[in-house]
């Protein structure tokens, strides 16, 4: 796919041109909703929508829309490695869903900040790039890393557990701090045979104090431990880079 300007489908127009793909529901966490109650009545807004393609020079001289929207589109509904986020600029303000696929050499950043959908293709080897590339700027966070069992971290750190007093410092110092913009990460990706591979999540949030990365692994001794380290671009990047690696690597 030749890098192009980015389109904006309108809500109408992409619950047409996505039911015409015959791909089922939209990836997570995008969504469409569907214009008209009977028949009849999608029929004429199905060709509003032709109407509408075809004055901003999208549809082709045959009415097909044209081939740069489709190939988006076929990214979205079938990737090879797509990478989902979900974040809110503000607190009490709007969530921004962004879906970002590639398959075979070709990408594109979908976003969703409403009904419709901003499609803006992507060189497949800048994926991670893209989607840590759209989030709000952050200063790296300025307190050390904290690592603790699940249990311990959901309680504050408070209680009989491993968490040593410098961490339970830390930690407190996040949890009482007003947060200020955050949101979520992750990466599928799909085989030949269809099967998908849906990896860990990151989360990220943002205080007075800079950005901060969130994490969840399995440790040695059985529990579930959560991790929170301080996080500028290029760390972001590198996690995200991580979450790629982790789902396309071959079976052992």
């Amino acid at each position: 796919m030749s890098v192009r300007a980015a389109e904006t489908l309108s809500p109408l127009a992409l619950d047409f041109l996505w039911e015409a793909l015959g791909a089922g529901d939209l990836p997570y966490p995008l969504e469409v909703r569907s214009h008209g109650a009977t028949v009849d009545e999608r029929a004429l807004l199905r060709r509003r929508v032709h109407e509408e393609l075809r004055e901003r020079g999208l549809l082709d001289r045959t009415g097909r829309v044209e081939a740069h929207i489709e190939r988006s589109l076929a990214l979205i509904a079938r990737p090879e490695i797509a990478i989902d986020s979900v974040f809110l600029p503000e607190v009490g303000g709007p969530a921004v869903a962004a879906f970002a696929a590639v398959a075979g050499g070709d990408g594109v950043l979908a976003v969703q900040a409403g009904g419709g959908l901003l499609l803006t293709p992507i060189r497949a080897e800048a994926l991670v790039t893209e989607v840590v590339g759209m989030l709000p700027g952050a200063p790296r966070g300025s307190e050390t890393s904290i690592s603790l069992p699940a249990a311990e971290f959901a309680a504050g750190g408070r209680g009989n557990g491993v968490a040593a007093e410098d961490t339970k410092k830390a930690l407190a110092r996040l949890v009482s701090s007003p947060n200020l913009r955050g949101g979520q990460i992750a990466v599928t990706s799909r085989d030949r045979m269809g099967g998908r591979k849906r990896g860990r999540v990151l989360s990220w949030f943002d205080k007075p104090s800079g950005r901060y990365l969130s994490t969840m692994r399995r440790g040695r001794d059985g529990q579930d431990w959560v991790t929170v380290a301080p996080a500028d671009a290029p760390t972001f990047r590198h996690r995200v880079a991580e979450l790629v690696s982790e789902v396309t690597a071959p079976a052992r």
